[in-house]
């Protein structure tokens, strides 16, 4: 099976789809939360340390979805 997989911010949130490319169908939906402007400057900085976290999260998901289709053959070392 192939996947479609689209990426992508919404303002300072990352986002993450991955789709069947022969259905179409969506296997994987996730963004980040959003939060509220108007925080402290501490808070503002965990924030931007969760946003970190969560595009290493989405990294680690595509990992794991490619590793996945290597280890049941659908994809070739060419790919």
């Amino acid at each position: 099976m192939t996947y479609r997989i689209n990426t992508g911010l919404r303002g300072a949130n990352p986002t993450l789809q991955i789709c069947d490319a022969s259905s179409g169908s969506v296997r994987l939906a996730w963004e980040y939360p959003r939060e509220d402007a108007g925080l402290s400057t501490e808070d503002r900085e965990l924030l931007a340390m969760r946003r970190e976290e969560a595009i290493h999260e989405l990294f680690r998901r595509l990992f794991l979805l490619t590793t996945e289709q290597y280890l049941k053959g659908e994809l070739s070392e060419g790919h």
